[in-house]
């Protein structure tokens, strides 16, 4: 007997949409992210939370590792298909061997500033003084060193580097406002503080990561599994496309935005909760979420890695520009 033709019909329609690119996926997609909460992380928030992901036809299993440590066991386990973490994890999971992570875009970085006490005119007036910096080889410590560089500064020559402990990062203010040093690198969160206070206005502002390029940390590097982007590029490809509809709501949605802010300030106020989600989609969180080569290479030099891995071999640069001409990342 012939089989009824409607029921097979339905069942390869039913089949097709599950495989187009609007459709629903039988196999879900593993995103690890760390740290759980980070302003630049925004975007991945907001499509997470309103159901931009799910619209995409993705079928999604989030896990937060919990500890750098555990993170990085997490990505050498092969438990990632897409890693929402800082490029330096990346880095050091393709340096030891882990399954290799290509990094595909980035929305955003930890803003800083360099202020310097109201005497300092220009970079060339901090030669000879105290400079505020994290604990010797830490981050902080290691960024404070390269703005200087930037900035035509040798920190090892042209001044004394006074080292603060991180969990003490307040007292690297206090030493700034008392003159104890001449200049600090000052997170937004701070920078509000002294706004509020007035204190600001003691201060001078020689620069900011923004103005130098230095695209670090924030957790918001976009990295992908090798061979999961060669099987599945197009669910990477919704992905992002949601990221990108993701900084599109975060820009034109404070309300709804402003929720997520106050998890990454949790010790501010409305105010200043506002004062950072304006900071961050104004200046750090970018329109389009390219990856950064910039992030990648600083990384490679603060991993120590450089001599074993170059930045073009970690990074997939043409995934973004590929929705962009699709028409699926301009929201």
């Amino acid at each position: 007997m012939r089989a009824p033709l409607k029921p097979i019909v339905f069942a390869l329609l039913i089949s097709l949409w599950q495989t187009a690119p609007g459709g629903a996926q039988t196999e879900a997609v593993r995103v690890v992210y760390y740290p759980p909460w980070n302003i630049s992380k925004l975007p991945m928030y907001l499509a997470r939370e309103t159901g931009i992901f799910e619209r995409n036809g993705l079928k999604i299993t989030w896990q937060n590792p919990g500890s750098n440590g555990k993170l990085l066991d997490t990505l050498k386990n092969g438990a990632a298909d897409i890693a929402v973490v800082s490029a330096n994890h990346v880095v050091q999971n393709n340096a030891a061997g882990g399954p290799p992570m290509l990094l595909v875009g980035n929305t955003g970085y930890n803003y800083s500033a360099l202020l310097a006490v109201g005497t300092i005119k220009s970079a060339e007036d901090l030669k000879g003084k105290k400079i505020g910096t994290g604990e010797p080889g830490s981050t902080p410590d290691q960024l404070t060193r390269l703005a200087l560089r930037k900035i035509g500064i040798d920190p090892s020559k042209d001044v004394e580097l006074v080292h603060f402990e991180e969990r003490r990062s307040s007292d690297r203010v206090k030493s700034l406002l008392n003159g104890e040093i001449s200049a600090v690198m000052v997170t937004a969160e701070a920078m509000y503080e002294l706004q509020q206070s007035g204190k600001i206005n003691r201060l001078r502002r020689l620069t900011d990561h923004k103005e130098l390029r230095i695209y670090a940390g924030g957790g918001a590097d976009y990295a992908v599994s090798s061979t999961f982007l060669r099987s599945r590029r197009e669910d990477v490809k919704r992905f992002m496309s949601g990221i990108c509809e993701g900084i599109a709501l975060a820009k034109k949605d404070p309300k709804t935005a402003l929720g997520f802010v106050a998890q990454t300030g949790r010790n501010l106020d409305a105010a200043g909760i506002e004062y950072l989600y304006r900071l961050y989609t104004t200046d750090v969180i970018p329109p389009r979420p390219r990856v950064k080569p910039e992030t990648i290479e600083l990384a490679l030099q603060m991993t120590g890695s450089s001599a074993a891995l170059k930045a073009r071999d970690l990074m997939d640069a043409a995934l973004v520009p590929e929705l962009e001409n699709e028409g699926r990342c301009n929201f």
